[in-house]
């Protein structure tokens, strides 16, 4: 049953059946509690891992309340491979949001697999490519544009890639509002402020942490024009 449901992950998904299945045999399955901790910034790295089911939060913790949540990751999802690739200790800690089953496999056996599956290699290296590409763009964000532009930027991105124009947008899932602070690197309040000014513009709208997007295009202006001048 795990090999099958396995197959559907882009990841392993790309491997032969036989190769799939000594990876199988090579790995082994833990399951994480909501909130706890699967590794923290600066360990030394051991395992890789790919998300069966639950949700996973990846993250850093700042001094005082603040946090910055780089992503959260559900089933099919991998993390923690460049440490394992760079053999240096881990960037960001990773937690459990809700129980969560993870398959984790050991640096030796993902070194490797990557040695003998060029295909997967190069897979690997493309989705590192967009992750550090984002990382570049979320920089950018921290240091020149406003909380509001940021805000309206991150409810942006956490709604479906494809949209009708013209039509409102609904975010997949609900987010707290320390959620939300968090992904945007801010603090509650700072975040309440922007959300209020965004719901009085008639350009989101939220109920039980479930937020719409009334006007997707209206919100691109809103990011565009939330810049900071030199």
């Amino acid at each position: 049953m795990l090999l099958k449901h396995l197959k559907k992950f882009s990841l392993l998904g790309m491997l032969p059946p036989a190769a799939l299945k000594r990876l199988l045999a090579i790995s082994r399955q833990g399951n994480f509690g909501p909130k706890e901790r699967i590794f923290s910034k600066s360990d030394a790295p051991d395992h890789m891992f790919v998300v069966i089911s639950g949700r996973v939060k990846i993250f850093l913790s700042g001094n005082g309340r603040r946090q910055k949540t780089f992503a959260y990751l559900g089933a099919g999802d991998f993390f923690g491979e460049m440490a394992v690739i760079t053999g240096k200790t881990r960037s960001a800690s990773a937690e459990a949001v809700e129980p969560t089953s993870l398959l984790m496999i050991h640096k030796r056996d993902f070194r490797r697999l990557l040695e003998t599956d060029p295909k997967l290699s190069l897979y690997l290296l493309e989705a590192v490519s967009t992750r550090l590409h984002q990382a570049d763009e979320e920089i950018s964000d921290l240091l020149f544009r406003n909380v509001l532009g940021r805000v309206a930027k991150t409810l942006r991105d956490l709604g479906p890639r494809e949209r009708s124009a013209g039509k409102p947008v609904d975010l997949p899932r609900p987010y707290t509002h320390q959620e939300l602070a968090d992904l945007v690197g801010t603090t509650r309040e700072p975040l309440s402020r922007a959300l209020s000014a965004l719901r009085r513009a008639g350009l989101v709208d939220a109920a039980d942490g479930r937020i719409t997007l009334l006007d997707p295009e209206k919100l691109d202006s809103v990011i565009a024009a939330s810049v900071s001048p030199d």
